[in-house]
């Protein structure tokens, strides 16, 4: 069994509280069970039994399952050569992105998708505006901060169910 925490009420309620008021999460109750997973230096976040965001130094980021929540967030499109790399946990760069949707500031959140199937790669931080962005046409311009593989993925993809209802 995974080394898993399941918090009392008193720890709950302001952790939901605290994930209700980002986009894609409104739906989750205080009521829920609440459970949390250390993985290298992130905790993964479980609501009744579904991994939801993972905490890395204080700032929530939704799991690659939660299709909700990545759904809401602004979309960079990456061309299928940068694939491999991004996925490996490399930062995205300019020429590698072919398209940019929504808009956003410097360091918020931003999901990383792939051009032939604009399946969700990456959910990154972005290191400019997006009006920045989409004049860059070189170096880093997203932190990737959890990818396809990583640590969290590891924990995450076992438990979610591949279909989407619930």
């Amino acid at each position: 069994m995974p080394n898993r925490t399941i918090l009392k009420d008193r720890d709950s309620k302001p952790l939901i509280e605290e994930l209700n008021k980002l986009p894609g999460f409104e739906h989750l109750s205080r009521k829920s069970r609440v459970e949390t997973e250390m993985v290298k230096s992130a905790e993964v976040i479980f609501v009744d039994g579904q991994p939801v965001a993972s905490k890395r130094e204080g700032q929530f980021v939704p799991v690659l399952t939660n299709t909700l929540a990545l759904e809401k967030l602004p979309r960079i499109t990456v061309d299928m050569g940068a694939i491999p790399h991004v996925v490996g946990g490399a930062d995205i760069m300019a020429p590698g992105i072919r398209r940019v949707e929504g808009s956003f500031g410097e360091k918020e959140l931003v999901v990383i998708v792939d051009e032939k199937h604009g399946k969700f790669l990456a959910v990154g931080r972005s290191l400019l505006a997006s009006g920045e962005l989409t004049a860059t046409k070189k170096g880093k311009v997203v932190a990737n901060i959890h990818y396809v593989g990583d640590p969290v993925w590891e924990v995450i993809k076992s438990q979610s169910p591949s279909h989407s209802g619930s």
